[in-house]
């Protein structure tokens, strides 16, 4: 599973300044719950995304989930050369990549790479 979120546009000279977000992910196995994660960014979402903590100053994030998953799929992805940030990690058969970028364009060059690396399939737009 892929999800990526770009805050404004850069190549059009959008910003978001002030908003809400919220991301909430629940994944389940033979119905038990494997994976849960809340994501929430409310108020001044271009200061928080500023933070060295949230993104450091980029505004395009990602994240990939693979079931199953393991560390051979954490060494693929860490072998890429990316545009920006990306930590990958692996744990109870689940392979997991969050990325961070300055802009989309990044974000989708360093998201194909990661997906491939993964062995995930890029979406057929994405091919064109």
């Amino acid at each position: 599973m892929a999800e990526a979120v770009v805050f404004g546009r850069s190549a059009m000279g959008e910003t978001v300044e002030e908003g809400v977000f919220t991301d909430r992910w629940r994944v389940r196995r033979d119905g038990r719950l494997i994976f849960a994660e809340t994501i929430r960014l409310e108020g001044e979402v271009a200061r928080m995304l500023r933070e060295p903590a949230v993104a450091a100053g980029g505004v395009a994030i990602a994240t990939v989930l693979a079931v199953p998953g393991d560390q051979d799929m954490v060494e693929r992805v860490r072998a890429q050369t990316f545009c920006g940030e990306v930590g990958a990690s692996a744990w109870n058969g689940l392979a997991m990549a969050r990325l961070c970028a300055k802009d989309g364009a990044g974000l989708r060059r360093d998201l194909a790479a990661v997906m491939t690396a993964m062995g995930g399939t890029l979406p057929r737009l994405w091919l064109n």
